[in-house]
């Protein structure tokens, strides 16, 4: 079996983003070092690299400076993750989910 470009996957992924919505200023207001947008990003690749804790999506972040210069993350803490992941709205990922399903 040949295996999947992951990037390729990853790229695939973001184009089925709503972008207006995650990017949208409004909606990433009081969160200035991790976006809606970024946040999305993170747990899409966190099911690519099979990262299934929050503690390993950190290391997997720090480990991979292509990961961050993409994400505009200088740092990202597992804590910080559980934060913005408690506050995202999730009709809009829902949505995405059942179009590509």
């Amino acid at each position: 079996m040949n295996s999947v470009d992951q990037k390729l996957v990853f790229r695939q992924y973001l184009s089925l983003l709503p972008r207006n919505t995650f990017s949208c200023p409004l909606h990433n207001y009081d969160y200035k070092k991790l976006t809606d947008e970024s946040l999305v990003k993170i747990f899409l690749l966190a099911g690519l690299f099979r990262w299934e804790s929050l503690d390993e999506i950190e290391i997997g972040i720090r480990s991979k400076k292509q990961i961050r210069q993409e994400l505009d993350l200088k740092s990202i803490s597992s804590s910080t993750l559980s934060r913005r992941l408690a506050t995202l709205n999730t009709n809009e990922l829902a949505d995405m989910l059942s179009r590509i399903a």
